[in-house]
This record gives C-alpha cells, sequence and structure tokens, in this order.
C-alpha cells in the first residue's frame, strides 16, 4: 500500500522512487527522482522540507536545496494534486500554464 488513510485523512511514509516528467507537453524531459516521507518531512532527489496534505492536495514547502545546477521548476516545492493507485503516487503541480506539465510518476520502495 502507498500510503494509509487515518480517519479518511491519507497519511504519506516511506520512499517512492521514479521519475518526474517536465516541460511544454511537446517537449517533455524526464529524469529520475525519489521522495521520502516520514511525518510532515519530505526529502527529495533535490532537497528537503516539510508537507501538508489536504483533501486531495499536497503543499511542499523546501526549506534546503541540495544544489545549485537545478531549474526552477524541478524543485519539489509548492501545491501539487495527489493520485494513488496501489503503490503508485502521481504528483501534479498546480499550474496556469495550459500547456506545461510539471509531474512525478512514482512507486513505493518500502
Amino acid at each position: 500500500m502507498s500510503c494509509k488513510k487515518n480517519n479518511e485523512k491519507v497519511v504519506f511514509n516511506g520512499t517512492y522512487k521514479g521519475k518526474f516528467i517536465e516541460g511544454l507537453t511537446n517537449q517533455l524531459v524526464s529524469v529520475n527522482a525519489e521522495i521520502k516521507f516520514d511525518g510532515t518531512d519530505y526529502i527529495a532527489t533535490n532537497g528537503t522540507g516539510i508537507f501538508a496534505v489536504e483533501n486531495s492536495q499536497i503543499k511542499f514547502s523546501m526549506a534546503y536545496i541540495a544544489t545549485m545546477d537545478y531549474i526552477g521548476n524541478k524543485v519539489l516545492n509548492g501545491d501539487y494534486k495527489f493520485v494513488i493507485k496501489g503503490d503508485s503516487l502521481i504528483l501534479d503541480r498546480i499550474t496556469s500554464e495550459i500547456n506545461y506539465k510539471n509531474q512525478y510518476r512514482l512507486k513505493r520502495m518500502n
């Protein structure tokens, strides 16, 4: 199970690995990604921070960026919609740009 519901509240815990997909819909780029959830803290491929779950959204607040050779859109920060399918977790950044994709497609590892 990729997460558990506690009185209808989704609780994320554990390590998820997969791909981060980003770019204009006709020019998508995919890179490896990993996120570890622990309580309200997370460790991502490119930094650490805290997160909060509300309904079907997660708000990520990155406190530390691990590398300076990043593109701002690749930092796990801001509001994302999430979908859980078995052991898979899909995170889509909430944005007003309709032709731009910022998505994590992950599977639970433990």
